[in-house]
């Protein structure tokens, strides 16, 4: 029998939904916010969610140039979408 005292509070569950909807959204202040969030949680980009066998989707596209002009955007999140677009079709 384990002791459920000793464990640290349960992780919130993601929404996966929520997630989806908002990375995909024809607002780019909303897809931006939630590329943040996600790569904040998972170390990664949800660029899962687009059609990019091709070419780089043009939401992705535009997201992740918005993001890389952001002087906010930190190192961690710049060498991040470095790598992505290493990974995608030109």
């Amino acid at each position: 029998m384990t002791d459920r005292t000793t464990k640290g509070p349960k992780a919130e569950r993601y929404n996966f939904e929520r997630m989806k909807a908002a990375a995909t959204s024809t607002d780019p202040a909303v897809r931006k916010a939630m590329f943040l969030e996600y790569f904040e949680r998972f170390n990664e980009f949800p660029s899962f969610l687009f059609d990019n066998e091709r070419a780089i989707d043009p939401m992705l596209d535009a997201t992740v140039r918005e993001l890389l002009a952001d002087p906010e955007t930190s190192k961690p999140i710049r060498l991040g979408l470095e790598q992505l677009l290493r990974r995608l079709p030109a």
